[in-house]
């Protein structure tokens, strides 16, 4: 193995010791290690880097490769934004309140006030270059552009506060990708014999004829669906995009290490993958 891919989906998978663990082993075996944060949230881009810098010297940090579904995308065509999707910032003119960063690992805030409530907020670096912009209607974010190096590259929108859809920009200002969130539920039945020390003290146990204990929960779950405008695929799971994106990326040469959460999905569309997992 002459490089390592380190696919990252969540700051969680960042924060495991085993993703830790396993970049410096793979890196003292002369390794080139690179990490893609592919995270739908683009807002935790900047988050991440952060992490990532925390965790390593900067001996490992010089050597380490730090790339993003921005970078794997900059290139790729696309369409205009629609003009309902764009994000307007005519917010700027309002009256502010500016709270500056503690120190180089804080980030500045900006927030902008109209009839005495906080309608939006924008994040900046040390150099004042804008990290995220944020719209909010009656306290809720309703809209976000994110930005890296000053350049949007993405613009989320928010329903009920949580993420709905999300859009990715090339280098031109072009909708390359879409993400859309939905939701489903999702029904849980844990089978115990009588003796289990394991209970749920939230939940309300049955017994079948065999004397087992039953438990039943559900909950809802969100999972994406992926526009791509480069040919208009339409990937009804967020991880065949990214099984798309791998099969371009992952090298002869090349290790692959996912987080052990994603296994489960994203093992199944690369069936001829050797895949390691952190």
């Amino acid at each position: 193995m002459k490089q390592a891919i380190f696919w990252v989906t969540s700051l969680a998978g960042l924060r495991k010791l085993t993703f830790k663990q396993k970049v410096k082993s793979l890196m003292n075996d002369q390794v080139q290690v690179t990490i893609i944060l592919a995270m739908i949230k683009f807002d935790d881009y900047e988050g991440a880097r952060r992490l990532i810098a925390a965790l390593f010297q900067r001996s490992v940090l010089d050597q380490l490769n730090i790339v993003s579904l921005v970078d794997l995308m900059a290139d790729e065509p696309g369409i205009e934004v629609a003009a309902e999707e764009q994000f307007n910032t005519d917010f700027e003119t309002l009256p502010s309140h500016r709270f500056d960063a503690a120190d180089a690992s804080k980030q500045t805030t900006v927030r902008y006030i109209k009839d005495g409530e906080i309608v939006a907020e924008t994040r900046e670096d040390v150099n004042q270059n804008p990290l995220s912009k944020t719209r909010f209607n009656d306290h809720q974010p309703v809209q976000s552009a994110v930005y890296e190096a000053g350049e949007q590259f993405g613009i989320m929108s928010y329903h009920d506060g949580e993420l709905a859809q999300a859009l990715l920009l090339n280098q031109k200002g072009q909708l390359a990708t879409r993400f859309i969130r939905h939701t489903q539920p999702v029904s849980f039945v844990y089978t115990m014999g009588r003796t289990s020390k394991l209970a749920f003290t939230e939940l309300v146990s049955e017994t079948d004829k065999e004397q087992h204990v039953i438990y039943q929960d559900s909950e809802v779950q969100s999972y994406y669906e992926v526009v791509s405008y480069q040919n208009y695929d339409r990937f009804d799971s967020v991880y065949s995009f990214y099984a798309s994106l791998l099969e371009k990326v992952v090298g002869a040469d090349s290790g692959l290490f996912i987080d052990l959460n994603d296994n489960p999905n994203l093992a199944p569309y690369l069936p001829q993958q050797l895949i390691f997992n952190y």
